[in-house]
């Protein structure tokens, strides 16, 4: 029988339809640990395997070979943590379920938004620690929301942003039209209260929102990131909240995870999130379905 590795904690934890699938066709092998992998991990996984679902976990030249793998499945549509070139090199066929969990994802956004602007998480902390110590915060209704890459969710969070009587703007240099004003960059930080990030990781994007963008963003302005950690550089962010430059963010993703060590968790208006944007029971059950389809079609 067919082995194949999968490495996303949240399929493999939810039951389900797919798991049911996945161990009917084929042997399933699963990591036994509970942390993203390294890449020595995932070449001991993948080995003698010739296919693999992956989340967040690195899948390397080394990776590919130690199968050698046939197909890579990414569970979500982010490639950044994938060698796709190198996977091309090899013949190895790499797919992904783009859009399946964007309504998860954007809801958090949202709930970040959200709870930066009525400071829950603060609020929440001081009355656990006994105080009843009240931020005054600030309405979301006719506040305007600059989406940086709108697609399946930039999209989700505009329609949800509109719910909240809030005016939208979007930047995406692949689009020409859209169903919301499209914006220089430039334009969108400064005219924006609030700036939420929706593109892949990449050479070019990496590292988007530096000091600069942040000086130019207002000061009482929030930065949402429910995309991937390296599109922020957090030591910049982190000089621009403490300084009063920025008045909050609140990110699901970081440079290195878990994290470790940072400025970040040393202040108050900044909301730290464990890159849970599709951990929704109904996300989980949408992703892994369109994974598993898609590995046994290229299997």
């Amino acid at each position: 029988m067919t082995t194949v590795a999968v490495t996303p904690r949240s399929l493999r934890q939810t039951p389900g339809p797919h798991l049911d699938r996945l161990r009917s066709e084929l042997e399933v092998r699963f990591p036994d640990v509970d942390h993203p992998l390294d890449e020595e991990e995932m070449v001991k996984l993948v080995r003698g395997c010739a296919g693999l679902i992956v989340g967040v976990d690195p899948v390397t030249t080394r990776v590919l070979k130690a199968g050698p793998l046939r197909v890579v499945v990414k569970y979500g549509s982010g490639m950044d943590n994938i060698d796709v070139e190198a996977a091309r090199t090899l013949g190895v066929q790499v797919t992904s379920t783009p859009g399946a969990n964007a309504r998860s994802v954007a809801e958090l956004a949202i709930a970040l938004l959200l709870s930066l602007a009525r400071n829950v998480a603060l609020h929440d902390r001081s009355v656990r620690a006994g105080s009843w110590r009240r931020l005054t915060g600030v309405e979301l209704a006719g506040k305007q929301l600059g989406i940086v890459g709108y697609g399946a969710v930039g999209r989700e969070v505009a329609r949800l942003a509109g719910g909240l009587d809030m005016h939208v703007v979007a930047h995406d240099p692949l689009l020409h039209d859209a169903d919301v004003p499209l914006v220089p960059l430039e334009e969108l930080y400064s005219a924006s209260d609030a700036v939420s990030l929706h593109l892949p990781l990449t050479d070019e994007t990496r590292g988007l929102v530096g000091e600069r963008e942040l000086a130019a963003m207002k000061p009482n302005a929030f930065l949402i990131n429910t995309a991937r950690g390296g599109l922020v550089d957090e030591a910049a962010l982190a000089a621009a909240v403490r300084s009063g430059r920025l008045a909050g963010a609140a990110l699901d993703g970081f440079e290195v995870e878990p994290l470790g060590e940072s400025p970040l968790r040393e202040l108050e208006n900044v909301v730290l999130s464990p890159h849970a944007g599709a951990s929704t029971y109904d996300a989980v059950l949408r992703t892994a379905d369109q994974a598993v389809d898609r590995l046994l079609a290229e299997l």
